[in-house]
This record gives structure tokens, C-alpha cells and sequence, in this order.
């Protein structure tokens, strides 16, 4: 875990942009955001995992997968990458699981179309990216989706206020349109959110239809 939480939060000053966060997700989050695994009437599902990082929510996911199902990991930071790499092969649920996960490299809007997802877990740090940049990502995910596909995303408390309170106004500017654009655009069908208190900085976890 302190390797882990070094090869993050160096990642974190490196690259914040894409990283969005200086610790790993909390085991207590990571439950909460790969919930829609454990129906315990589904059968074989296509899941997508956006920005894994060093796997803090890889590792209790692959525990989910069931036979007939598929995982792909999608990671836009190489370093990130390699570091989970390396850590799956150590572990035991993915030694059981690996014909059943697939890798790629680059960014959610580059994925490749051939494959509709059931499930999408993401830790995208939405907040970091300008809005043609998460429209560009939505627009790929409603492509990849069904109306019945599910997905869980996360923000921290408070974000907004936050910057609309001390940031540089080209910052809160941003944020609002971000935030308009994923809450009030109508174009994400939201179905619940849960507070998860323990986690370094307590989150906001949705659980919403991209494509519905």
C-alpha cells in the first residue's frame, strides 16, 4: 500500500490533469463503485474500467468476475499501466480470471467501438478536463453502451464550492461547465448516489445510464 500510494501521488504531480486525485481510491469507495457486479441473477457481462491507476479498484473487481465475462482496463498513463501490470501478476484473482481481461493503452474517446459494455466503473477526474473533452469521452461511451448499461463514476464533496470560493475564475468557469453539462444537460440518466465518508476525501459516487 506505501508503494502504491508513492507511485500516485508522484503520478498526481506529474500528470494532475489526467490523474485527478493524490491517493488511491479507498477499499470502502471501491466496493461501492463495483456494485453493479454483485446482481446476483446476471449472467456473463462485457465491463469497462476507466483509469484503474495502480488498481485499487481492479483488485476487488476481478474477485466479481464471473464465467462469461469479459474486462477490459483502460489507462491513458503508461506509468500507471505498467504499475498495475506488475501488480496483477501477483495476485491470485487475476491469475484465475486473465483469459478474461483485456488492456489498453490510451484514452476513454480512443477506444475501439467493437465491443458494447454492460457495466462501466470510472475514475476519470471529470473536474480536470475541459467540457469538449468530457463531451468527447460521453460521446464514445454512449457509443459503447446499450440503454441498459450501467455505470458508476465518482466526484469529491464539495469540489464546485470549493473552486467557485478560492480558484481562478478560467478554473471555476470550467468546473461550472463540466458540471452543467454532466448534471443538467439531460443527456446522463442519473439513478442514485451514495456518500462514501471513508475515503482520503469523502466522495459522491453515481450510479448512472450513459447511453439511456
Amino acid at each position: 500500500m506505501f508503494k502504491e500510494n508513492l507511485v500516485f501521488l508522484r503520478e498526481f504531480l506529474l500528470e494532475f490533469k489526467t490523474t485527478g486525485a493524490c491517493f488511491p481510491t479507498s477499499r470502502w469507495a471501491a466496493q461501492v463503485l463495483i456494485n453493479p457486479l454483485r446482481a446476483t441473477d446476471r449472467g456473463p457481462k462485457n465491463i469497462l474500467e476507466l483509469g484503474p491507476g495502480t488498481g485499487s479498484v481492479t483488485l476487488p473487481l476481478l474477485k466479481e468476475l464471473r464465467p462469461g465475462d469479459h474486462l477490459t482496463i483502460c489507462e491513458i498513463n503508461p506509468r500507471f499501466m505498467k504499475s498495475l501490470k506488475d501488480t496483477l501478476e501477483a495476485d491470485e484473482d487475476y491469475q484465475r480470471v486473465r483469459n478474461q481481461v483485456s488492456f489498453f493503452l490510451g484514452a476513454a474517446q480512443d477506444l475501439p467501438s467493437d465491443r458494447v459494455y454492460d457495466i462501466i466503473v470510472c475514475a476519470l477526474p471529470f473536474v480536470n478536463f475541459d467540457l469538449e473533452t468530457v463531451q468527447a469521452i460521453f460521446s464514445k461511451l454512449r457509443e459503447i453502451s446499450s440503454p441498459e448499461t450501467l455505470m458508476t463514476y465518482y466526484e469529491y464533496i464539495g469540489v464546485r464550492k470549493f473552486n467557485e470560493t478560492i480558484g481562478a475564475p478560467e478554473r471555476r468557469d470550467r468546473i461550472a461547465q463540466v458540471h452543467d453539462y454532466l448534471k443538467e444537460s439531460g443527456y446522463i440518466s442519473y439513478l442514485k448516489r451514495e456518500r462514501v465518508w471513508l475515503n482520503l476525501f469523502p466522495i459522491n459516487i453515481y450510479t448512472v445510464r450513459p447511453a439511456a
